[in-house]
């Protein structure tokens, strides 16, 4: 439903004729009450008025308005201001103080009307409270000096003080009167924020007649509580309406001669500089507190709302996401919980994160956690082990990354969890193929070789062990007179008598062709050709058929070496080798060690 003031702003006509009259009336009470032995209005709401009608219309009106308040200017200066030269110059400064104002802060801050921001803020207090009635005060002083008599800088001085406060005071509330924002925000509220709003700005009055309406005990301070509670509940349309309920409170006490301006032994134009001054003052406080409040529930909406779309994201992410404070408690988890650890995300807010971490992975994840708090720009990988109710383990990989505070201050971890069980089944089976000789299942060159790398990180000083190299004798001749399936069948036997022969912990490997090796951990010299002639022993009394069914008669050689003694690895090999053709030469299935 269109209000008066929405049908005002609708008609060119109509504008230009209210803010005629309008500035007219302002400009007329301002010198009427203000003015004191014919000098320059203490108090000036004329440039307030005409300020706030021009932000408060589309820059299309802007001609409409200050055409309309021309007259209204001159008329007021006419009837109640100075005469001479002065009564055109200070009524057309005075108009080109108000256009400048409004100019400037739309130049400065294009979207100005508002007041939720300090940028917001300070633009207007710098323009309409500093620059722009200091700069008009110049003129005007020159202006009221040249024709009155006035002394330069007591006329620069009353002109500086009654707009610059006058500004400061009034345009808030005349802006957001002028734009709705009062009456859209009632509209807006429900019947217990509106009962709200009518009990504080009940109580601002009811404190602003308290400290004015008497003139023995100066209590200017109190209509600051109930002002500061409006200003904390209805933002910056509150202290704006708070403010004008102090100032229409104290204006009207104040020219009744009540108040506590009444207690200065002052000039009536002194008492209502002091009382403009208390006026802006409040204006000062309680705008900034307003604009702050407002960007920050700004803010907190602006949160809330990236909350709700964060946690509907996580909500659908399959990984898990965890949030846990500094001190290793989980604070968040998501949805993927459940599917991940077997357990509700409620379940698991509150718990120490190395609840569900397998007791051998403890030491990798608190490592990596002190290194993420401790490297706040730094993402860092842990894989791990989870343990769910039911028993299982589920091996997961971690994303962690420090979560930071208010200035800088590390609050805690983020983590990305996401399962590899799979990944790493795939890993471990790549791994063992690479390093499985395909035809026997035995390890082959490569993983023999990292075993004896790995033997000798952690040999013992007791015992370091033997490795032994095998041959068998005539393969060539097995293969041209039986056929490659018969010895591939050859081969395949003496692995599987290889694997029977040997311990737990030791490592056969085939190297190529027909050449074996079996590394004995830990073995002495006995123990270790012992082993070799139990393998030399069953492979020559194994009973091998070839295809057409014919006997295959096989036997093996062997090369023995010692391990240890800071012997490289590939010189055991070439030990055991020498050793190997050395049985070769004797004879053949036979035993060498090493010399």
């Amino acid at each position: 439903m269109a209000t008066p003031l929405t049908r005002i702003r609708r008609s060119p006509a109509l504008h230009a004729a209210v803010s005629g009259i309008g500035y007219f009336l302002c400009a007329a009470l301002s010198l009427r009450l203000s003015r004191f032995d014919g000098g320059i209005a203490i108090i000036w709401l004329a440039g307030a008025f005409l300020t706030a009608n021009l932000l408060a219309a589309p820059r299309r009106y802007w001609r409409f308005v200050i055409m309309a308040s021309v007259p209204g200017a001159f008329a007021a200066g006419a009837l109640f201001g100075m005469g001479g030269t002065a009564g055109l110059l200070l009524p057309a400064t005075a108009l080109l103080e108000g256009i400048a104002v409004a100019f400037a802060l739309r130049r400065v801050y294009p979207r100005f009307g508002r007041l939720e921001s300090l940028r917001e803020v300070a633009a207007f207090l710098g323009l309409a409270g500093f620059v722009i009635p200091a700069l008009g005060g110049l003129v005007s002083g020159w202006a009221a000096h040249r024709t009155m008599g006035l002394a330069p800088f007591h006329a620069w001085h009353d002109w500086y003080a009654g707009h610059a406060l006058g500004f400061i005071a009034f345009t808030p509330a005349l802006l957001f009167l002028l734009k709705g924002r009062f009456c859209q925000q009632l509209e807006q509220a429900g019947k217990r924020s509106r009962a709200e709003c009518a009990g504080l700005l009940g109580a601002v009055a009811l404190a602003s007649v308290a400290a004015f309406g008497q003139s023995e005990v100066p209590l200017v301070l109190l209509p600051f509580v109930p002002m500061l509670a409006a200003t904390f509940r209805l933002g910056p349309a509150g202290a704006a309406l708070s403010v004008t309920i102090l100032m229409v409170t104290g204006l009207v006490f104040t020219l009744l001669g009540t108040g506590p301006t009444m207690l200065l032994h002052a000039s009536p134009a002194l008492r209502l500089q002091v009382l403009q001054i208390y006026f802006a003052s409040t204006v000062l406080i309680l705008l900034p507190v307003a604009a702050e409040l407002r960007a920050r529930h700004r803010l907190f909406d602006r949160l809330r709302s990236s909350e709700a779309l964060h946690r509907l994201i996580l909500d659908r992410a399959s990984d898990l996401v965890l949030r846990v404070s500094a001190d290793g408690f989980v604070r968040y988890a998501s949805l993927s919980c459940t599917p991940l650890l077997g357990i509700e995300p409620s379940e698991l807010i509150g718990r120490s994160l190395l609840d569900i971490v397998h007791g051998a992975d403890r030491p990798a994840v608190v490592a990596a956690r002190t290194q993420a708090l401790g490297s706040p720009e730094e993402t860092i990988t842990v894989e791990f082990r989870i343990s769910r109710p039911d028993g299982s383990l589920s091996w997961v990989e971690s994303h962690i990354r420090a979560a930071l505070g208010e200035g800088g201050r590390v609050m805690g971890t983020v983590s990305v969890v996401r399962e590899i069980t799979k990944r790493r089944q795939k890993v471990a089976e790549l791994k063992r193929q690479a390093e499985t000789d395909t035809l026997t299942g035995l390890a082959n060159r490569r993983a023999l070789s990292r075993a004896l790398d790995r033997h000798a990180s952690e040999k013992s000083p007791a015992a370091p062990g033997y490795l032994a190299m095998f041959d068998l004798d005539h393969f060539k001749a097995i293969n041209d007179r039986y056929g490659h399936a018969a010895g591939d069948a050859v081969l395949v036997t003496f692995a599987e008598i290889l694997r029977s022969a040997v311990r737990q912990d030791d490592v056969v490997a085939r190297l190529g062709g027909e050449e074996f090796v079996v590394l004995l951990k830990d073995a002495t010299a006995p123990m270790a050709e012992a082993i070799c002639q139990r393998i030399r022993s069953r492979f020559a009394e194994a009973a091998l058929k070839a295809v057409t069914g014919q006997t295959i008669e096989a036997t093996v050689s062997a090369g023995i070496a010692r391990l240890g003694d800071g012997a490289a690895s590939s010189d055991v090999l070439a030990l055991a080798d020498a050793a190997l053709y050395r049985a070769k030469a004797n004879g053949r299935n036979q035993l060498q060690f090493a010399a």
